[in-house]
């Protein structure tokens, strides 16, 4: 006789490819999760996700059954089937250098669909059921794409700058919003992303989601529990950059930097509170209008057994998605002696003729993009350093080099108040008897119009970018990653503000003039 025991065991190497699957997302999303502050929360949640699967395990068992309906089966193969077939091509992007946000939703909706696939291959409806919200939940920690982020976190900068300043007048203080600095008359204060809301919203959404699960609310409670939690966000946010606005006006920037951290402790205290709140009341509401359960029916050993065919296709598939990582890497290895070698730093900031270089990057960029080497170019008056003009970073050769790439002119400076106003071009010129392409920006600033000579070199090519496109991912330089097996490259940034009179645009010749006062060449070759 037939042992169904055995026969359901047989299904496990299904389970062992969903549970590669989540450990590729882990490992894929690992960077993120540790250097960027905006996804520090990142590490919460696949122990979350793993206990919310333990509870709904545990208060469903006996409750499970077959699928019984082969259409539905037939599909559930379809998509581990496809999911497995993705393996090679999204690693084979993966491995590259540029990290891409939606290769890694690429992986989360391939570990999603494959666990839910196999939940309903081995318990039908439900187990479909007990897997759906870990799963769902476990894509809450996947980065967004930059490109949402951006439409997420410009706007909310603007914003909270506006109220902040609205806010100080009525409190009797001067100041004024320009993009998303905040001038004081000692002062200024910036509102970077993670004052912006941006990282409290992202915050907000899990522990919208996680105690709305904890409190096993009904769709509609939970629903509420999210707009709660969004709403603590940024009346959280609101009084973080108050908090700040107030501080600057009192210490200067000292004290600004002084309450940054603290003032971000009151955002998250504000968003527990909230939510926590709004939870407890929610979970005694449903227990004063629910009604009692009916209890698990329980299901023969027998309705659970899968057919044979199926036994099999769970070992090919588990066999075929470790030959498809496998196949990724090994194309890496092979190819990888035929990367182009890394580039040195090619230009270095000129201290001379009117300029002073120095290394006092705010903490808050050099925490973001984690330059090895960096520094500011400062025009002077007198001997007397004033602002910054220009700037010069470079990443040293090795995997990971991913958040500069997309820290670009066209994205960051309108939220400092600067707009492109023209069309951006590429030119030529020569510094040091050498040619360098740089992007030049047509901006018009808080003062007026002024160009952006803006050089990106990646392995000391210079970068191409479709500077009109949504697009991030450039498709050349992925390209030539994959097929020379590039995992690891140097990187490097050198741009520069040059103002210019109204109406009177700088010649082709005067901007590489100007280039050649900013930067000269470092003299590795």
């Amino acid at each position: 006789m037939d042992n169904p025991v055995r026969h359901r065991a047989c299904m496990q190497p299904l389970w062992l490819l969903a549970g590669g699957y989540w450990l590729w997302l882990v490992w894929a999303c690992a960077g993120e999760w540790t250097s960027s502050p905006d996804y520090n929360y990142g590490w919460f949640v696949p122990p979350l996700a793993l206990y919310f699967l333990w509870k709904r395990m545990e208060t469903a068992r006996g409750a499970l059954s077959g699928s019984g309906a082969k259409v539905a089966d037939l599909l559930a193969w379809c998509v581990i089937a496809v999911s497995v077939a993705a393996v090679f091509p999204v690693e084979l992007v993966r491995q590259t250098p540029i990290h891409w946000r939606p290769n890694l939703w690429a992986i989360g909706l391939l570990a999603a669909a494959n666990t839910l696939a196999a939940a309903w291959l081995t318990g039908g409806l439900a187990r479909l059921k007990i897997f759906l919200v870990p799963v769902l939940f476990m894509l809450v920690g996947v980065p967004w794409p930059t490109f949402v982020e951006n439409a997420v976190s410009f706007p909310l900068m603007q914003i909270v700058a506006r109220w902040s300043v609205g806010l100080v007048h009525l409190l009797g203080y001067p100041a004024t919003a320009a993009g998303t600095t905040i001038t004081l008359p000692n002062c200024t204060v910036g509102v970077e992303e993670a004052c912006s809301g941006l990282r409290s919203l992202q915050t907000a959404l899990m522990v919208g989601l996680a105690a709305g699960e904890l409190a096993r609310l009904r769709s509609a409670g939970r629903a509420v529990l999210l707009a709660v939690a969004f709403i603590m966000a940024i009346i959280g946010n609101q009084v973080r950059v108050l908090i700040l606005v107030l501080a600057g006006i009192n210490g200067g920037n000292a004290s600004v930097q002084a309450w940054h951290d603290t003032a971000g402790y009151v955002v998250l205290a504000i968003l527990l509170c909230g939510v926590g709140l709004a939870a407890a009341i929610g979970k005694s509401w449903r227990a004063m209008v629910s009604q009692p359960r009916d209890k698990p029916v329980e299901h023969s050993a027998a309705a659970a057994r899968p057919p044979r065919s199926h036994c099999r296709w769970a070992w090919l598939a588990l066999m075929a998605g470790c030959l498809s990582m496998l196949g990724a890497h090994s194309w890496y290895w092979w190819r990888a002696n035929l990367a182009a070698p890394p580039s040195p730093p090619m230009l270095r900031p000129s201290g001379e003729r009117g300029f002073v270089v120095d290394r006092a990057v705010p903490p808050a960029i050099l925490g973001v993009l984690n330059p090895d080497e960096y520094a500011y170019i400062r025009e002077t008056v007198g001997g007397t350093p004033l602002r910054a003009v220009g700037y010069h970073f470079y990443w040293k050769p090795r995997e990971g080099n991913a958040n500069q790439l997309y820290h670009r002119p066209d994205r960051c400076m309108p939220g400092a108040g600067w707009r492109i106003d023209g069309k951006v071009t590429r030119e030529t010129m020569t510094i040091g008897g050498r040619n360098f392409t740089f992007n030049v920006f047509p901006f018009r600033g808080p003062a007026g119009p002024a160009l952006m000579l803006w050089g990106s070199y990646l392995n000391g090519e210079p970068v191409e970018i479709e500077f009109e496109s949504d697009v991030y991912l450039n498709t050349a330089n992925l390209a030539q990653f994959i097929r020379t097996g590039t995992r690891e490259y140097s990187y490097e940034v050198a741009a520069c503000i040059m103002p210019y009179p109204e109406g009177q645009r700088p010649t082709p010749a005067q901007i590489e003039a100007y280039a050649n006062r900013v930067f000269s060449t470092s003299g590795a070759e």
